[in-house]
């Protein structure tokens, strides 16, 4: 039996690749809830008509925000929007709030965490394949980010690798699908420590890795992130699956983040850029893209 998932799992990752992913990131906040309902089919549509034809879910669980009967109730409705705009779906499981200080305990702890969350993702899953369409599922995304400093110590990185190789194979048994996750640098590693890294992890537990490209949050210089995108895009060795482009400028610290969108100019360009290797070619986020309040 186990035999067989990794075979559907094999042929069903070669036919979404062969398709080709263009993504975009749906990050449900507790402010959508106030979009009036009838505009969700016109954001998910102008995504379509924008030349996606995927939706990224980032996450399906986030703190409070989805635990009423009525948002998630909401949450299903938008999801089967996005699916009647004919767009995959790569659905998102648990977000925690509380996550990075969660990592950083003790590696044990983090185990222990890590257990939790994986039943949490295989609960989430198990529900979202009984209620969307059949087919409309093409993936499943951990909102989880591996950075280039939690994971530098061996200890650490083993707790992770653990994690991953749990919980793919966890939710290979809910749906024979790929799963997502993604990954930022900010020069905490070498580029080739860091890619060796992801390529480890990838290798043992069968994950698909999009890299953040940084060019919103704008952490380190164009030069020095070219570094780290060129060390995760050798085709004749590791390359990561794809890359994620950020249409976005952030505009406040972390502790208080907050952003605003390119310019017409430039997004336009940043819509243009392809994964090396022909990689999947992700992008975030939808409310970037379209003002859900001032749809035209």
């Amino acid at each position: 039996m186990r035999a067989l998932f990794a075979i559907l799992f094999c042929l069903l990752t070669l036919t979404a690749h062969a398709e080709g992913i263009r993504g975009i990131f749906f990050q449900p906040q507790q402010s959508d809830l106030a979009v009036p309902t009838e505009r969700w089919a016109k954001i998910f549509s102008t995504a379509k008509d924008r030349g996606f034809n995927t939706i990224v879910i980032q996450w399906t669980s986030f703190g409070e925000v989805f635990t009423s009967p009525e948002n998630r109730a909401w949450l299903k409705d938008r999801l089967m929007d996005a699916s009647r705009a004919d767009l995959k779906l790569i659905v998102g499981l648990d977000g925690d709030p509380d996550m990075f200080t969660r990592l950083k305990q003790p590696p044990s702890i983090v185990g222990s965490y890590f257990r939790k969350v994986n039943q949490v993702n295989v609960d989430l899953a198990s529900k979202w394949a009984k209620t969307l369409p059949t087919n409309s599922i093409s993936g499943w995304y951990l909102p989880l980010e591996v950075d280039d400093r939690q994971w530098r110590e061996i200890s650490a990185r083993k707790e992770l690798t653990k994690y991953l190789v749990r919980q793919v194979d966890d939710l290979q048994k809910v749906l024979p699908i790929p799963v997502y996750i993604s990954s930022f640098f900010a020069g905490n590693m070498s580029p080739e420590r860091y890619a060796a890294m992801l390529e480890n992890m990838q290798a043992q537990s069968r994950i698909h890795f999009w890299i953040q490209d940084g060019s919103g949050t704008n952490k380190l210089m164009s030069a020095e992130r070219d570094l780290y995108l060129s060390a995760v895009s050798n085709c004749a060795g590791y390359a990561a699956t794809g890359f994620i482009y950020e249409l976005f400028e952030q505009t406040q610290p972390d502790q208080v983040f907050a952003a605003k969108p390119l310019s017409p100019l430039e997004m336009s360009r940043a819509l243009q850029q392809k994964s090396p290797c022909n990689g999947d070619n992700v992008f975030f986020a939808l409310n970037y893209l379209v003002d859900f309040n001032n749809l035209k």
